[in-house]
Parts: C-alpha cells; structure tokens; sequence
C-alpha cells in the first residue's frame, strides 16, 4: 500500500523559502547542492499551488507607445533585504536548475516553451504571451494566473529576443541574460530582476515606478533613456543615462541621480561619474558594436561575453586600435573573417570555445 506523499501549503512553502533567503543574504556562495537539497520538497509542491496555462493562436499586434529607454547589463540575482520576500524573491530561490540547450526558453507557470526561430514575445492587455504563432493565454477560466506568478526567460549565448509587457514597455534581450518578472505588474510599482545585458524602453506612468533590481544596486525610472551594465563575469558594473532621469542605489543605500550623457561606475560601494559617449552603449540592440579608438583586447572582451567563449591574444594584438563599426554575426567565425580582412591577424579555435588570436608574420 502506498504512502500519501506529504505536501506544502503555500504558507509552509514561503516559509521554507524565507528561511533559504534568511542564509543566502548572510553567506557569500551557496552551494547548489545544498541549495537543491533545501527545496527538494518544495519544488516538488510547486505544480500544486500554481496555475497553469494554455497556448492558443493569436495575431501579432503592434508595440505601444514608450517614454523610457534603457540598456542593463545585470550581474547575478538580486535578494532584497525585507521581512517577508515577495514574488520576485520566491521565483530566485525557486531558480535552482539552469537551461542549457542553445535555444531561447520561456518557463511560465509550469511550461517550458523553446523558442527556436521566434526572437519576439508580447503580453497584450488582457495579459497573454505572444510567441510569435502562438500566445501563452494567462486569462483561462479554469486556472487563473496569480499576480505573483513569475515568468523567467532565458536568452544562451549568441541569440537574442525581444518582449513587450502588457503596459507598453519594450525589453531586447541580448546574449546570456535571463529575466525574471511577474506574469502580471503591480498596481503600484513594475519590477523585474535582471542578469546578463538588457535595452529597456519604459511605458511612462508616473503612478506606477519601474525598478529593475540587480546584485550590486536597483534602479529607479524616473524618465526616459538609461543604460546599465553589470554583468555576473565582470567585475565592475555601470549605469549611463541617454535622456530623461534615473536614480541608482548601491548596497550601502547610497543614491545618485544621473544626468543625460553621465555614466556611473560600481563597483562594490565605490562610485564615480563622468562623461561618455552613450551611443557605444546601445549599439548591440542594432546587432552591431559601434567602436571609438579602442583597443583590440577591449572589443575581444566584448566578443568573448557575447558569444561565450575565451578568447586569447597576443599583446601585439591587445595593442592594436579600431574605430568603426563591427557587426554581431550568427557565428564568432564570420566575425573574426571580418576583423582579418582589416587587420594583419589570424586565429584558430577549438571545440571548448576557445580562440587564440595573433599576429600574421
């Protein structure tokens, strides 16, 4: 005879989750075993106390009007500091496997979705998913959604997509990001936390602040166009502001608000603004670098982040200065063709992902 398998209420599970969050703010690293064993039986409760979904065919229907534009380049997952963890915090804890099978993938609700040739999604205003030929419909009679149900899309290396929420605001996805984000905004405040390098275009709503939280900082909308970088293999992260305004705060609760044309560097508590160039920031949206006297080693490090791979060099390569504009091909390959016919180099590359560049003799 077999035994009734136990199960969590949704007061037991946010318990179990506090508790996990509680170690995690006060540790360093976590290992993921450990962190596996903690929710073992909490994930296995999960399609018991979520809703699900259903596909059903929709047209494509235009984007809305937007008033903020942002580009982030996010770290690693942002825990808040509160009592009680919201949605977001749950859906962190609850993200314990990573999806590794070269394709763009939306987990919603209890579906996994591969989005193989679609690199555009939009949640209409009745808060369902366009995935291009078909829509995730959140609004069905039989399971309705919870607002703090969290949608997850996560982007491999070398592709990219792009999202419209429900409210107008505009999200391109670049390579080797996820974002993690509520199936339906809150009255009073829209947040989404980031990993990897992201290009908002906020809808305007003086009523209802766009956060975006990362590991090292949060940033607040206050108008128009922003940048922010901070991905998890860097060591630094950075926010540039294009129009409008933003106000960043660090760990330590230190607020700067920038002005148009300013970025601010973070690193840990430490801060610096100065001036910049911001169309070099957004350039990738376009599928393109867009270069201004650097060096070779520095647009290497670009590439190796955007296609994941390790890319070596010579320091006569390291040396050597670009100006113009590269674009980001499909294959690495075509983009190291390019970068041959302009300059003196060449290059081999193994099955590991890894590039060693240098010199023509």
């Amino acid at each position: 005879m077999k035994k009734n398998k136990p199960t969590f209420s949704p007061d037991e599970f946010l318990q179990a989750s506090r508790r996990l969050a509680e170690r995690i703010r006060k540790a360093d690293t976590v290992d993921d075993r450990e962190i596996d064993d903690s929710f073992r039986l909490v994930m296995g409760q999960v399609k018991e106390i979520r809703s699900h979904s259903k596909l059903r065919r929709l047209y494509w229907w235009a984007a809305s009007v937007a008033a903020v534009v942002g580009l982030l380049f996010v770290a690693t997952w942002w825990v808040a500091d509160t009592a009680t963890p919201s949605g977001l915090d749950i859906a962190l804890l609850n993200d314990t496997t990573t999806i590794n099978n070269g394709e763009v993938t939306l987990v919603a609700g209890n579906q996994a979705v591969n989005l193989k040739n679609e690199s555009f999604l939009k949640y209409d205003a009745g808060d369902s998913l366009n995935l291009g030929q078909y829509v995730l419909d959140n609004q069905t009679t039989e399971a309705p959604v919870l607002k703090n149900e969290m949608h997850k899309i996560v982007v491999p290396d070398g592709k990219r997509v792009d999202i419209v929420f429900s409210d107008g605001t505009k999200m391109y996805i670049n390579s080797g990001s996820k974002v993690i984000y509520p199936a339906v905004f809150a009255d009073d405040k829209r947040e989404i936390l980031v990993e990897g390098e992201v290009y908002l275009d906020v809808a305007k709503n003086p009523h209802c602040p766009f956060i975006v939280k990362t590991k090292g900082f949060d940033i607040r909308v206050l108008g128009t166009s922003f940048n922010v970088s901070a991905y998890g293999k860097e060591t630094s992260a950075s926010v540039v502001l294009v129009q409008g305004s933003v106000v960043v705060t660090t760990e330590d609760k230190h607020e700067v608000q920038l002005k148009p044309n300013q970025l601010i560097d973070i690193k840990g508590n430490q801060t610096q603004v100065r001036e910049v160039d911001v169309s070099e920031y957004i350039s990738w949206k376009e599928n393109m670098l867009k270069i201004n006297q650097k060096h070779l080693d520095e647009v290497f490090s670009k590439l190796a982040l955007y296609y994941g791979y390790r890319i070596q060099y010579t320091s006569g390569v390291a040396a050597m200065s670009i100006t113009g504009k590269l674009d980001l091909l499909p294959d690495i390959k075509d983009v190291l063709d390019n970068l041959c016919l302009s300059f003196p180099l060449k290059y081999t590359m193994n099955e590991s992902k890894e590039i060693y560049v240098s010199l023509k003799k």
